[in-house]
């Protein structure tokens, strides 16, 4: 299905929970507030098999809150898996329940990882996460790559005066281990989460333009992911892969997905929530796919480049 600026929906991203036992300062809610209870395990399945349906879509990334807080969890991935339809599913984590849950979500069908990763120093992550607990994540990244997640990738925020001289060296720590870097540039946090003012964006915003210029200086390849928001890829020298997200117009205009609330609220933007419908009612209503494809697809008309 394309909306009105030609873009076909190609993926997912579902929060199945708004709960975390984090509190990270640069966390955008995904940019939504919860307007009603989360949706079951079995509405939750059910969504899944109608947008994959409707959309023909074969990859959903599952997000929060922090996705391994629902305790239902494992019974989640694998309904998802059992669809049949989604070829690619994959989690965004912070990485504190994960040393323990890894095996049990790759053998559920979970195919790949991100975890949020801002510093490599233990101060710095407790400034910027609000708990000591870098070395659980260190190890539960560890444990994951054992188990055979592949690939990993590491999402780095970068925040001016605060972790902004730490990319080279995460880059080499990422390299080492075998781990992708997304760096990703800080995005002004939408209204409908309370980001009207946006003042932390104006204290920590760090303009990533000259990093990436660098990188395209060492690359020995620079690929375009045009499926996916237009990401720069870049493959250094010493076989580091770094992925940027930078927020802007172009970026926008490559966004192929489409996002689900833990409360059932289908939004086609990061920005704009608010217009977005909740579909838990109707999942009660038992509609026919033909009148879920209505109401999707105006969904997708209201998404525009908002950037």
């Amino acid at each position: 299905m394309k909306d009105n600026n030609n873009r076909i929906i190609k993926h997912i991203r579902f929060s199945i929970t708004s709960h975390c036992n984090s509190n990270c300062i640069y966390c955008d809610k995904e940019g939504f507030t919860p307007k009603m209870s989360e949706l079951t395990v079995e509405e939750i399945t059910k969504l899944c098999k109608i947008l994959a349906k409707v959309l023909n879509v074969s990859k959903i990334k599952l997000t929060g809150g922090e996705p391994l807080c629902r305790k239902e969890i494992i019974s989640i991935v694998k309904n998802i898996s059992n669809l049949g339809f989604y070829k690619d599913i994959s989690m965004t984590t912070n990485g504190l329940l994960l040393g323990k849950k890894a095996k049990e979500l790759f053998d559920a069908g979970l195919n790949r990882i991100n975890v949020s990763l801002a510093t490599l120093n233990p101060q710095r992550y407790k400034r910027i996460c609000n708990n000591d607990s870098l070395e659980t994540v260190l190890k539960a990244l560890e444990i994951s790559k054992d188990i055979g997640f592949n690939p990993i990738k590491i999402n780095y925020v970068i925040l001016k005066n605060i972790n902004d001289d730490e990319f080279w060296s995460m880059s080499d720590f990422c390299n080492k281990k075998g781990y992708i870097l997304q760096l990703i540039e800080l995005h002004q946090v939408a209204k409908s989460v309370g980001g009207g003012n946006n003042l932390f964006y104006q204290n920590y915003h760090y303009n990533t333009i000259p990093l990436i210029k660098q990188l395209e200086k060492k690359s020995n390849k620079t690929i375009i992911r045009s499926n996916m928001q237009n990401r720069k890829k870049f493959i250094l020298s010493n076989g580091a892969i770094i992925e940027t997200i930078v927020p802007s117009h172009e970026f926008c205009m490559g966004c192929t997905k489409l996002r689900i609330g833990c409360d059932g609220n289908l939004f086609g933007c990061l920005f704009r929530s608010d217009l977005g419908k909740n579909l838990k009612e109707s999942l009660k209503a038992h509609y026919s796919l033909e009148k879920y494809d209505q109401i999707i697809r105006q969904i997708v008309d209201s998404r525009e480049p908002y950037y």
